[in-house]
This record gives C-alpha cells, sequence and structure tokens, in this order.
C-alpha cells in the first residue's frame, strides 16, 4: 500500500510538472530532465540490473532530482518561468530544499565524531532524499505554498526566504530524530 501511495504522488508530482512545462511553453525544462532521468536510469540499470530500470522505484522515486537538475536550463527564460506560479515555486523551492539538505549533512559530518553514530546519519539522510518520495515531495509542496504565500502577499511578508530554509532545515532534522526513535 505505502508503495502506491508513493507512486501516487510521484506521478502526480510529474504529470502536473509535465501539464505545467506544456501550458506554459517551457519546453527545455522538461526536456532536459526526461533525458537525465532515462540517461541516468540507463546508468543505473547497468549498474544495477533488474532493481533500477527506467520504471523501477530507485528511478521514479528520483524524479524531483531529475526536475530539480533540469531546472538549471530553465533558468535563462525566466520571463516565461514568472507566468507560472507553480513552476516558479517549484524551481526555488526545490533549490530551497536542496539547499537544505546539504546544510544538514554538513551539520552531521561537523558535529557527530562518533563514526558508529555518522554512517546511520549519513544512510538516514541518503534514505530521506531516495527512498520517501512521500515526505520529499510533501515537504517540498509545503515549501512551495509558503513562496506563494510570501509573493502574492503586496505588504512586507511574514516570512523570509532564510525562514522557509530553516523550515526545510528543521523538518529534514526532525526525520533524523523520528527515524532514530524508530518512529518511521
Amino acid at each position: 500500500m505505502g508503495t502506491l501511495i508513493s507512486y501516487a504522488v510521484v506521478l502526480v508530482y510529474t504529470g502536473v510538472f509535465v501539464w505545467q512545462c506544456y501550458k506554459y511553453r517551457i519546453y527545455g525544462w522538461l526536456v532536459v530532465s526526461l533525458v537525465l532521468w532515462i540517461i541516468l536510469a540507463a546508468m543505473s540499470s547497468l549498474i544495477l540490473p533488474g532493481i533500477a530500470d527506467l520504471f523501477k522505484p530507485l528511478n521514479l522515486y528520483l524524479m524531483p532530482v531529475y526536475i530539480l537538475l533540469g531546472s538549471c536550463f530553465a533558468l535563462h527564460r525566466r520571463d516565461q518561468l514568472k507566468q507560472s506560479a507553480y513552476l516558479t515555486a517549484l524551481l526555488y523551492g526545490g533549490w530551497l530544499q536542496f539547499s537544505a539538505l546539504v546544510v544538514c549533512l554538513v551539520l552531521v559530518l561537523c558535529l557527530v565524531k562518533n563514526v558508529i553514530l555518522l554512517i546511520p546519519l549519513l544512510v538516514t539522510l541518503f534514505q530521506m532524499f531516495v527512498w520517501q518520495p512521500v515526505f520529499w515531495i510533501g515537504s517540498q509542496w509545503i515549501i512551495m505554498l509558503l513562496l506563494f504565500l510570501r509573493s502574492t502577499e503586496t505588504e512586507k511578508p511574514l516570512w523570509s526566504v532564510r525562514t522557509v530554509l530553516f523550515f526545510c532545515l528543521f523538518e529534514q532534522l526532525l526525520y533524523l530524530m523520528m527515524s532514530f526513535r524508530g518512529k518511521l
């Protein structure tokens, strides 16, 4: 049942992305994301045959990564990107979330000196990124909502981008704590 929910979340995430790219004619981002998915899935299927094919969970759950990497090619078309609030929030929300993951990784590497604790923490961070698409995409949608609400306020926004980054970091550290307590 959990795998079915994960597939559904990834399918909705990808479907809305493809629909928005077609609607606002941002084909570069879409094509680069699809090419990255196919190339990286083919490479991973050579390394892990039968486990990491094109439509296997390992490659499908990484769809946010392919979309994030493909977004580098959408930055030069900011005029068209500003027409779609969803794609703009997806772009900045994805980079904020990934930045928070890097900060969390640096914190773990700097603060944890015991190797016995370090390895499970690194595995948990990797698991959150790769094997928990419901958490990763769900938290990305929350971040996108916060960024969208921030952009629609005409007066001084309630929160800054820094606050959203701290929220991302907080939810990832909370995931680490819950994982070590056996709640996940």
